[in-house]
């Protein structure tokens, strides 16, 4: 899993009261997630009591800065996920990479195991919420916190599937190509808005591509790449018309990192879940499926949920 991490704006305040009668703070920093602009979307913060296994959330509203959770002391687990419709399906956490980054060098953080924070009578601070690059285990781990699809032990199928961390991207740092490029597509003036701040925001697919979800009418949304160096979009025709969202996904059908060139993509197909895995190659402008993984649908996946 890579873990070469640029630095990241400590946009909003973190805070944490611990206990009723008494309140404990826990305060820190969050980075936002990549998003168009760098914006602050709207998230869903969690406390998880590692002491009563139980979970505390708070959700705040698009450019909300601070929040509070009351807490009863113990030791936590704490994340975030983005609440915006559409928003990247990614975790944001306090790691043993965003505690060591507060008085070290990046470079020198490898670790991103989750850390606990232990909560008092007395206040806690430096809970910093800057890792939003987590590795696969990790990602699995807040899975089964949150009681997603998928929760339990993986199995030899699932094992065997493509993995974020096989298909690593570096970063792009260069300047943004000065305009889009499209050989002529006439969907990108339908778009051209969307794709133009694209364009001027940083990547969040693939190193160096900004992916762009386009409604395409009720309950539809297709998908738009921007490359970065090149301004070249497209629009992949895999991603065309993307499966509704259902309680099968309930964090979204899609699901991509800026640290890897694989994507996935999710949906109920009769009494099966069914994920495909796409790799991107930016040079060339292809999307292409490596594989597919077929699961029981849960009882929780009821159609149209």
């Amino acid at each position: 899993m890579r873990h070469s991490l640029s630095p990241l704006p400590a946009v909003a305040l973190l805070v944490l009261a611990a206990g009723v009668a008494v309140a404990s703070p826990v305060s820190g920093r969050i980075a936002t997630p990549a998003a168009p602009a760098a914006s602050l979307p709207a998230l869903t913060l969690y406390a998880w009591s590692l002491t009563a296994a139980k979970l505390y959330s708070v959700t705040t509203a698009s450019g909300q800065a601070s929040f509070t959770i009351d807490v009863p002391p113990g030791r936590y687990y704490v994340f975030a996920t983005p609440a915006d419709p559409g928003a990247p399906a990614i975790y944001g956490a306090y790691t043993e990479f965003a505690a060591c980054a507060q008085s070290q060098p990046k470079a020198a953080c490898p670790r991103h195991g989750l850390r606990t924070v232990t909560v008092a009578r007395a206040s806690v601070e430096g809970i910093d919420l800057t890792d939003w690059y987590l590795d696969d285990e990790v990602n699995r781990e807040l899975d089964q916190i949150l009681g997603q699809p998928g929760s339990a032990e993986p199995g030899e199928a699932e094992l065997a599937a493509p993995k974020f961390s096989e298909y690593p991207a570096a970063l792009y740092s260069g300047a943004p190509a000065p305009a889009l490029a499209g050989d002529g597509e006439a969907r990108i003036g339908r778009d051209r808005e969307a794709l133009v701040a694209a364009l001027g925001s940083r990547a969040n697919f693939a190193g160096r591509t900004v992916l762009v979800r386009i409604g395409c009418g009720a309950g539809c949304e297709s998908v738009a790449f921007v490359d970065l160096p090149s301004g070249r979009v497209a629009y992949p025709p895999a991603l065309a018309k993307l499966p509704p969202r259902s309680s099968c996904t309930e964090r979204g059908p899609l699901k991509f990192r800026r640290d890897s060139r694989l994507l996935t993509v999710s949906g109920q197909e009769g009494d099966q879940l069914m994920t495909r895995y796409f790799v991107w190659d930016a040079d060339s402008g292809t999307l292409r499926g490596v594989a597919s993984l077929a699961s029981a649908v849960d009882e929780r996946c009821v159609p149209g949920l």
